[in-house]
């Protein structure tokens, strides 16, 4: 099976990195039309459900229940669309292949080559957070942007949450690199 659009030429460090990480991370092309997907690696068919060929040439939209993402899409409308942010972090309601809600924590780093935005790197975590007050947290995301993920959190989360971000950094940092 491949995880790769075999038209995308990605750069073979880029397949490595995606082919060892245990982390679920895709690619797509944004200069391509609306944005699809060209690489997934297991652990996002793992979290999705989905296999590499059903996904692949697809926008990550896909995820997203049937009604819509809720108003985070517009926050991550503006990072696609802003040329001084190369870095977003994202807190989305997606549903798996068989209809299972979760939280997906996405992580996106646009990657450059000569210059120019050419791809757009994401790392995704399917997070479960439970609120003091009983809120259903995927709920609340359909109803607004959840920034402030500590109103969602308590110190135990925000530890694991610390580490997300970690992993996430560390992969686009490599994938930069690696895009020489």
């Amino acid at each position: 099976m491949s995880y790769f659009d075999e038209t995308s030429d990605l750069p073979s460090g880029l397949k490595g990195l995606f082919l060892r990480s245990k982390v679920s991370l895709s690619i797509a092309d944004p200069n391509r039309e609306d944005c699809p997907l060209v690489g997934v690696n297991e652990p996002f068919c793992d979290l999705s459900g989905y296999g590499a060929d059903e996904v692949l040439g697809h926008n990550c939209r896909f995820l997203q229940p049937s009604d819509g993402a809720g108003p985070v899409r517009a926050r991550m409308r503006r990072f696609l669309s802003d040329d001084t942010v190369t870095d977003g972090k994202f807190l989305i309601p997606n549903c798996t292949k068989q209809g299972d809600r979760f939280l997906n924590l996405v992580y996106m780093a646009k990657l450059e080559h000569q210059g120019r935005v050419s791809l757009i790197l994401g790392s995704q975590f399917g997070v479960r957070i439970h609120s003091s007050q009983g809120t259903d947290a995927y709920e609340l995301a359909l109803k607004e942007d959840l920034r402030q993920l500590k109103t969602l959190a308590d110190q135990r989360d925000w530890t694991v949450l610390g580490s997300y971000d970690a992993l996430a950094s560390s992969h686009s940092m490599i994938a930069r690199l690696r895009m020489e």
